[in-house]
This record gives structure tokens, C-alpha cells and sequence, in this order.
């Protein structure tokens, strides 16, 4: 059992590009740190630098106390979980998962022994004498896993292990690695490009962005208190609303667009940056769960909007609707702002804004539609950095 610490971690290639720039991360002993971030984020080049299967630029990585920048893969004591499960078809599952110790020469009962708790780790015993090619693709992932597990190793790496399975089948593999992972208790660092796994999965998240740590925290605390607008607009399923805002002289309202949002004192109390920028415009970041068809106490404001697309998912309705105001692309600058090129909704279709409703509203495209939004609910960034506004 061992910690995983980056210092100051960089890798650049030898075409001169910058994979990962100067990342710090500490992955503690039986914790499951997941690595996030878009195509290209530098996510994976991270994973194969603590493997071995990339020279570090600079920077130090540790595996326990022992700093392996210049130690070979084979002897860092780690296992490495891939998106291919690389199953030997003419084994069976009990001489694949037992492969590596046979190479060992480690003694053929241990061997046995290792196989059979690993199994009955993964609910997979009577799998044994099978073959890879009668067996789905999440057994065969827990086939896999369970080639890993055997080894004992200080710490697990998975590369995005569930992405060659269906939704329904990620879905149980995701609680099935979570399980493993706590029981076994090994430190694990896990890099996807799903945020939806990295906020189910997580005990910790790490979000990249071009090769630079955007924020790391606990799922709630990125969901909840984002840093950036990045981080902001990529954490959460849909994602969360962002556009330009003019705030009032006085800071008693927000524009969006040709619309006023009045801005309680109590608002700006729990948010005391917002003094430096009465007359000034901002990034304002509303989610599509706290944007309501019903009106209540609570919510003290509306926001007006013609609706563009209704999806109904039975638990809950998708309502993409439009506005005049200015929406921010998130995805690729925190300075792009467009009206022409709004941000796609889930089905392609475009749509400035989407709310998260609850099913049974009466509500149909073409409509002219309020909801109801509670100011406290509302996330501040700046406009020209994209930082979160001092809470």
C-alpha cells in the first residue's frame, strides 16, 4: 500500500508541445483520484509518466516514499487497468487473471489462491474455466481488473476502463469498480473524459485543462463552488448556464439581456467581491436544476425565454429556450462570448439556456416561458479571467 505524489510534474515532447504543465497532485493511500478533463488535456500523458511509459520533463513522482522518475515500469509496483481488456482468447479466465504470477514463477498454489480471492472479489468464480471469447465486455473488464488485482500492487492505474462498454453497462461498471476499489483499498488514480464518472466515482477530482490543473476537490465541492468558468461549465450534466451580465451602479440588479434580475443584499453580503463591480459586467452561471417552472417564496426572480426544444426524459424534462443575452462559451475560452454561435444543446439543436424541470409542466416549442430562479443560486466569474469571484 502506498501514496501517489506528483511535484511540479511537466512533460513536453520532443516536437516542443507542452503536455502537462508543472502538475502537483497527492493521491493518498486507498484513495480513487480521478483525472478529468477534455481530448488532448494531458490526462493521459499523466497516467504514463507514473507508469513508467513516459520520461518526465520535470518534476518529481513518488510511489510511497520511493521516487520513481527513473525506475523501470516493470518495477514501480503498480497495475494498470486499459479501455482493451488484452485477454489471451486460448486461456481461460482463471489463466489470464494468473498470467503475470505465472511469469513471476510465483508458486502455483499461491497462484490458485490469488485467482480464486480475486474472483470472489468480482463475483466472477464461476467464470473460471470459460474463455474470454464467452463472456460480455463487463466481464471481460472484470476479468481484466481482476489480472491487475492478483498482482497486490501499491497502487492502481485505470486509463479509461469502462469507455468500449454501452451506457446501461458503464453505469453497473462504475458502481463495480467503485466497490472493488474501496475493498481492496489501494490507491487509484483514474483518468476519464466522462465528468459524469469522475463526479460518480471520485473521492477526489482532478480537472485539466491544456495540461494545467484547473481546480481539485471533492465532486460536490467542484459542483457546488467551481473556481473558473472552465471548471464551471464542465462539471455537471447538461451544463451549467453561463453569459454576460451587467451589474447596476447600486448592486441591486443583474441584465440579462433586455432583463432584470434584482440582486438582493443578502447576495451580495455572502459574495463580497461583487462590490468591485457595481457598473461593470461579469459571468453569470446558473444551473439547469435551479431554473424553475413553478414559482414559489423562494424564488424572486424570472427570466423569460422562447423555447426551442423540450426533452422529455420521464423522471424530468430538458427545456432548451433562448434569450437575448450574450452566452459564454466555456468550452473553449472564458473571453468568447457569442450571440450568433450559442452554445448546442444535447440533441444538436441550438438553444441558449437549458432548465432542468420537473415532468408534467405543460410546456411545448414555440412557447414564450417563465421560470423562476432563486439569486442565491447564482455563480459570479470575471469577465476577461474566467475566476470564480471571491465568495
Amino acid at each position: 500500500m502506498a501514496s501517489i505524489t506528483l511535484e511540479g510534474v511537466t512533460k513536453i515532447y520532443p516536437n516542443g508541445f507542452e503536455a502537462v504543465q508543472g502538475l502537483s497532485l497527492d493521491i493518498a493511500d486507498g484513495e480513487l483520484m480521478v483525472v478529468v478533463g477534455p481530448s488532448g488535456c494531458g490526462k493521459t500523458s499523466v497516467l504514463r509518466m507514473i507508469a513508467g511509459l513516459e520520461e518526465v520533463s520535470s518534476g518529481t513522482i513518488r510511489i510511497g516514499d520511493q521516487i520513481v522518475n527513473d525506475i523501470a515500469p516493470r518495477d514501480r509496483d503498480i497495475a494498470m487497468i486499459f479501455q482493451s481488456y488484452a485477454l489471451y482468447p486460448q486461456m481461460s479466465v482463471a489463466q489470464n487473471i494468473g498470467f503475470a504470477l505465472r511469469m513471476k514463477k510465483i508458486p502455483k498454489h499461491e497462484i490458485e489462491r490469488r485467482v480464486k480471492e480475486a474472483a470472489a472479489v468480482l463475483g466472477i468464480s464461476d467464470w473460471l474455466d470459460r474463455k474470454p471469447t464467452q463472456l460480455s465486455g463487463g466481464q471481460r473488464q472484470r476479468v481484466a481488473m481482476g489480472r491487475a488485482i492478483v498482482r497486490e500492487p501499491s497502487a492502481f492505474l485505470m486509463d479509461e476502463p469502462l469507455s468500449n462498454l454501452d451506457a446501461k453497462l458503464r453505469v453497473q461498471m462504475r458502481a463495480e469498480v467503485a466497490r472493488v476499489q474501496k475493498r481492496i483499498g489501494v490507491a487509484t488514480l483514474y483518468v476519464t473524459h466522462d465528468q459524469i464518472e469522475a463526479m460518480t466515482l471520485g473521492h477526489r477530482v482532478a480537472v485539466l485543462r491544456d495540461g494545467v490543473l484547473q481546480q481539485c476537490d471533492t465532486p460536490q465541492v467542484l459542483y457546488d463552488r467551481p473556481t473558473n468558468v472552465f471548471v464551471a461549465g464542465f462539471i455537471g450534466s447538461p451544463a451549467m448556464n453561463l453569459f454576460e451580465a451587467g451589474v447596476s451602479a447600486d448592486l441591486g440588479t443583474i441584465s440579462l439581456g433586455s432583463q432584470q434580475i434584482e440582486l438582493p443584499p443578502e447576495q451580495v453580503l455572502k459574495c463580497p467581491g461583487l462590490k468591485r463591480y457595481g457598473g461593470q459586467t461579469l459571468i453569470v452561471g446558473i444551473r439547469p436544476e435551479d431554473l424553475h417552472a413553478k414559482s414559489s417564496g423562494e424564488f424572486t426572480s424570472e427570466i423569460v425565454g422562447e423555447v426551442e426544444l423540450v426533452e422529455a426524459l420521464g423522471a424530468e424534462l430538458l427545456v432548451h429556450f433562448s434569450t437575448d443575452a450574450r452566452i459564454v462559451q466555456s468550452e473553449s475560452s472564458a473571453r468568447t462570448t457569442s450571440q450568433e454561435e450559442p452554445r448546442m444543446g444535447g440533441t444538436g439543436e441550438a438553444a441558449n439556456f437549458v432548465a432542468r424541470i420537473e415532468p408534467g409542466i405543460q410546456i411545448r416549442t414555440g412557447d414564450q416561458f417563465k421560470f423562476s430562479i432563486s439569486p442565491g443560486r447564482l455563480e459570479f466569474f470575471d469577465s476577461t479571467s474566467g475566476a470564480a469571484i471571491a465568495q
